[in-house]
């Protein structure tokens, strides 16, 4: 009767052993399906998924997906080498994007978003207007400078909000490495629970056993 108490016990040791063990394998499971992703959504991030426009002027751009994008003067820039290195302060120019399939106008919002720039050896720029996009496909986009003069030109590059993209991309890695994090954590914590109670136990069956031999 004293060995039927007692083996229960030695398998909740078990148990205990194995919910950190397949915590662990789940977690690295977790892990690898999105970690490895996240080197790759980074160098997606490129400032050559934005279109250079050069101002005054126009150039019609491609959205294919609807969601945040962003208008940004460069002010260092290259095009058909011709180089483009102008003040790093934002002209003062009236921009437009329309629809070219309904003619519809996208407001272009200021920017609020602090470090909102890219710095490369051959293209800087700083965010310029916010464009939120709801019916992807193809629009005009155009600027000219409020008294209608032509020169200086200077550059546009329409595209992806790359800060936006760069949060989007980290996202979901992130939260997959800190849900592994808590549910090991959390599994340990559970473990000990069982291995402390059961030890408990035991030595208090033990202390019974001897009272009664």
């Amino acid at each position: 009767m004293s060995e039927y108490k007692l083996k229960p016990t030695r398998w909740s040791y078990v148990l205990a052993l194995l919910i950190p063990i397949f915590s662990c394998l789940g977690t690295a499971s977790i892990v690898h399906r999105n970690v490895p992703k996240l080197p790759g959504a980074l160098d997606s991030l490129s400032v050559n998924k934005l279109t250079q426009v050069v101002i005054p002027g126009s150039a019609e751009i491609q959205f294919p997906e609807s969601g945040a994008y962003a208008v940004y003067y460069e002010y260092r820039s290259d095009i058909d080498g011709v180089s483009y290195a102008r003040d790093e302060i934002p002209p003062r120019m009236n921009c437009q994007l329309r629809s070219i399939g309904t003619g519809e106008a996208v407001m272009l919002a200021h920017s609020n978003v602090e470090g909102n720039v890219y710095v490369y050896p051959e293209r800087a720029g700083v965010m310029f207007k916010r464009i939120d996009i709801d019916q992807p496909g193809v629009y005009n986009f155009s600027c000219q400078y409020p008294d209608g003069r032509s020169y200086p030109k200077k550059v546009m590059a329409v595209g992806p909000n790359l800060v936006l993209e760069f949060f989007n991309a980290v996202r979901k890695p992130i939260a997959a490495m800190l849900f592994g994090s808590f549910a090991f954590v959390f599994s340990g914590v559970i473990s000990a629970l069982i291995i402390a109670f059961v030890a408990i136990k035991r030595n208090r069956s033990k202390h019974q056993l001897a009272l009664h031999a």
